[in-house]
């Protein structure tokens, strides 16, 4: 049985080494794509790739780096945003530049990493299990004020992973919106826990069949079910009260 292959794409210090930490340790090889690495492979046997998610083009070439250097990945982790915002009061005046610019890193790069994901899955035997896994966030249940630029791809992006899931998870090929929160639903934001999301990843990783697609998880106790909830505890129910709607 060949070795199991990880790409983490958009792989920093805290998310992606966490995760490669969690695989490598289970015997995965892995390979960590960002804007930050040199390429080549490392001292520790990870492959580092350099790219640049603002040209989604980009994207297949991580793909056949992979491949040629480590194998067909099996387990492929989207971590790529652009986290550009507005004034909370004034979601409209972002403008089209700014929407692209976040989209094409969150969206439109992360639709090619699942098409590439999708064409490595199929080249794999059939008793392997496979994942596409985006690290996703709230902003698809909850327009939370601010980030308008930064929410939207999230939606777009939830929306790619559920028709991934129901088109392809039956025959094995299983895709995921990964979602940390707090105890209480709210969202972590940038107190993200690298060491949760690999527990959360490998738990993944491992399952045989496609199960629900949106995974919300805490650090304390692994999956749990959330809506969406914003910084203060409010709900799409608390803000059409605010609004009088």
């Amino acid at each position: 049985m060949a070795t199991p292959v990880i790409l983490i794409i958009a792989a920093g210090p805290n998310l992606g080494a966490a995760i490669a930490k969690k695989f490598a340790s289970n015997s995965y090889k892995v390979a960590l794509a960002a804007r930050s690495l040199s390429t080549g492979i490392q001292a520790n046997g990870y492959l580092h790739i350099k790219t640049d998610l603002s040209s989604p083009h980009s994207v297949p070439e991580i793909f056949q780096h992979v491949e040629k250097s480590l194998g067909i990945p099996n387990i492929v982790v989207f971590n790529g945003a652009n986290r550009l915002v507005t004034p909370p009061d004034d979601p409209f005046s972002a403008s089209l530049e700014t929407l692209i610019a976040s989209r094409t890193v969150g969206l439109d790069s992360a639709y090619i990493a699942a098409q590439e994901a999708l064409r490595c899955f199929k080249q794999l035997p059939d008793s392997t299990r496979s994942a596409f896994i985006y690290t996703g966030n709230a902003l698809n249940q909850i327009a939370i004020p601010g980030v308008l630029p930064f929410a939207l791809p999230k939606v777009a992006a939830a929306m790619l992973v559920e028709y991934g899931a129901n088109a392809y998870g039956h025959l094995g090929y299983r895709f995921y919106y990964a979602d940390q929160r707090e105890s209480d639903g709210r969202p972590v934001a940038e107190s993200r826990d690298g060491d949760a999301h690999a527990e959360m990843y490998f738990a993944l990783a491992q399952e045989e069949n496609q199960s629900k697609w949106l995974v919300t998880f805490t650090k304390a106790k692994g999956r749990e079910p959330f809506l969406g909830v914003d910084f203060e505890g409010n709900t799409r129910a608390s803000y059409d009260e605010r609004f009088g709607r």
